[in-house]
């Protein structure tokens, strides 16, 4: 077999070092960052210890680029596309994705990214590159689910006051959620995201 050019090459790092930030990503979700090891990425990626550190100097530097890399996907904002172009009302988008919130890692990258993000944003400490990355990545979900809120509000699906309060009470929740022990909110997650939606629905 004749060896790789250089291109070849660098295709193949570069499919490696996506592999790696792929299965990070899905064990900071169902993990939490604190209790992550190199090691239980190395395992969920196929590779040897040895090899995530040929790719990565830390946790936290594949914490960083692992979540730099799914926003830059643009996976997350593709998930909100959808959501937008479907029919739902205001109220049953937010319960589609309160429901995407709290799915396995499996169900794809952006459910991965808001997991950690909102993981991290009750994390005291953090280096001051990840607390940039995890403060603008939460203003894009600011962003994307207030004119939701707001059209709610108007349509009489979701309580009125002040909606920037409100959605901060939602996400707050959320975060605290993801924080804790998110597997418990997988069983009977219809039932569990129904009681979670009482707070800010009218019924």
């Amino acid at each position: 077999m004749a060896p790789l050019n250089e291109e070849q090459l660098d295709k193949k790092k570069r499919e490696r070092k996506e592999q790696i930030m792929r299965a990070a990503l899905k064990v900071f979700a169902d993990n939490g960052v604190k209790l992550t090891k190199i090691s239980m990425i190395a395992k969920e990626a196929k590779v040897s210890h040895g090899l995530v550190y040929h790719y990565f100097d830390s946790k936290d530097e594949i914490l960083y680029e692992s979540i730099e890399y799914g926003m830059q996907e643009n996976m997350v904002e593709q998930f909100f596309n959808d959501l937008n172009d479907s029919r739902r009302t205001p109220l049953e988008k937010i319960k589609q994705f309160t429901r995407f919130a709290f799915k396995e890692s499996d169900t794809g990258i952006s459910n991965m990214v808001f997991r950690i993000v909102q993981q991290l944003n009750v994390v005291n400490g953090l280096p001051d590159h990840i607390h940039e990355l995890v403060e603008n990545a939460g203003k894009f979900y600011i962003e994307a689910l207030t004119p939701l809120f707001l059209d709610g509000q108007k349509r009489g699906e979701i309580i009125q006051g002040d909606t920037e309060e409100l959605l901060g009470v939602y996400l707050t929740v959320l975060s605290s959620i993801m924080a804790d022990d998110p597997s418990f909110w997988r069983e009977n997650l219809e039932w569990k995201v129904e009681i979670l939606l009482r707070m800010i629905s009218i019924r």
